[in-house]
C-alpha cells in the first residue's frame, strides 16, 4: 500500500466530519479541558443520536453564533489545524471529539511502526490467512 494511505484516511475522516458540520448533522456540544493545558470539542447531532445545538428559546442570533462556531471548526478541520481524535460513547448517543495544535493539543501523527503493523494485519485479513 502507498506510504501515505494512513494520512489520507485521517484526512478523509476530517473531511467527513466537516461535511456533517456544514449539513447540520453535527454541531459543537461543549468543551473538554485537558489536564495538559489544551482543550477538545465534542461534536454531536442527529446522526450521533444527540440533538442539534440551537440558541436558547430558538433565538436566531444565538443560533447564528453556534453556526458560526461550527463553520470555524469546519475551516480548522479542512486546513488541518484540528483533527478528529476519537469518540465519547454515552447512553443513547456518542460524540466525535476534535482537537489539535491550535487548541493546545499535540498534532495527531501516524507512527511508522503502527502504520506498518496495521497494514500487515490488514493484508493478512484480506488474504484470509491465519498466523
Amino acid at each position: 500500500m502507498d506510504n501515505h494511505t494512513a494520512e489520507w484516511i485521517y484526512l478523509d475522516i476530517n473531511l467527513i466530519a466537516a461535511v456533517l458540520l456544514i449539513t447540520g448533522q453535527l454541531t459543537m456540544n461543549g468543551i473538554f479541558i485537558q489536564p495538559t493545558g489544551g482543550f477538545s470539542i465534542p461534536l454531536q447531532g442527529p446522526i450521533t443520536g444527540g440533538r442539534r445545538l440551537v440558541g436558547k428559546s430558538n433565538s436566531k442570533v444565538s443560533t447564528f453564533i453556534v453556526d458560526s462556531i461550527d463553520f470555524i471548526i469546519v475551516l480548522l478541520l479542512i486546513f488541518g489545524q484540528i483533527s478528529v481524535r476519537g469518540t465519547l460513547i454515552s447512553s443513547g448517543y456518542f460524540s466525535i471529539i476534535v482537537s489539535g495544535p491550535i487548541f493546545g493539543a499535540p498534532k495527531t501523527e501516524v507512527s511508522e511502526e503502527a502504520k506498518k503493523e496495521f497494514f500487515e494485519h490488514l493484508g493478512v485479513f484480506f488474504k484470509g490467512e491465519r498466523s
